[in-house]
């Protein structure tokens, strides 16, 4: 009879033992699919911060550069030839748009009205037939429309490309890049002074080419 009931008391406990390792490999496995849920939230949601500060920088950089303003003259062929305050990136066909358009004697035939004006522009719509003629004191920018030369040997690093700063003494590829990603993200600059902000340029770097520079 003893024999029995220990039998019966280990068959208990062995169920019991079986009962309590089943619920507790199920109670632990929502956990750990918990952890890992947990997780794949925090990632998305860093990813989301990432975006979102991404979208913040450009909006800031679009909203600094919508309040600079650039001065330019238009003359010649247009109704109201004139100084204008334009807003930054404006371009050529914005300007004549706003000087009151062309006049009947204007050459239109090489206008280029997708270039981008920079402060201090003087455009000149010339006269059908004097397409051609150029002075000893202006560009022609588009033929017919042409800038004061004044210091165009320099480069203004407001508007300038990648391309046009590796030109510069000690300027390679990467600090291009980087005047250019300073410039972006400030809005430009407001002196050439300001240079030595961006990462690579010392006073004496900024030395080499000081004197092949110019902000506009």
């Amino acid at each position: 009879m003893e024999k029995k009931e220990k039998l019966i008391g280990s068959i208990v406990m062995i169920v019991m033992c079986l009962i309590f390792l089943t619920v507790g490999y199920f109670g632990t496995k929502p956990k750990a699919n918990n952890a890992e849920v947990t997780v794949q939230n925090d990632q998305v949601k860093n990813k989301e911060e990432v975006i979102i500060d991404k979208s913040n920088s450009s909006q800031e950089k679009e909203h600094n550069n919508e309040y600079k303003k650039i001065v330019v003259e238009i003359k010649g062929e247009v109704k109201k030839p004139k100084v204008y305050d334009m807003k930054y990136g404006t371009r050529v066909y914005e300007l004549i748009e706003k000087a009151g358009g062309y006049t009947e004697n204007a050459d239109t035939t090489c206008v280029n009205g997708s270039m981008k004006l920079k402060d201090e522009d003087c455009i000149i719509i010339c006269k059908k037939g004097e397409s051609n003629k150029t002075n000893n004191n202006t560009i022609n920018r588009s033929n017919s429309i042409k800038e004061s030369s004044s210091e165009s040997d320099k480069i203004d690093i407001n508007a300038a490309t990648k391309e046009d700063l590796k030109t510069l003494p000690g300027v390679g590829e990467v600090t291009a890049e980087k005047i250019i990603e300073y410039r972006d993200k400030n809005g430009g600059f407001t002196s050439v002074d300001e240079l030595t902000k961006v990462d690579r340029i010392g006073e004496k770097t900024l030395a080499k080419f000081k004197d092949k520079i110019q902000v506009r």
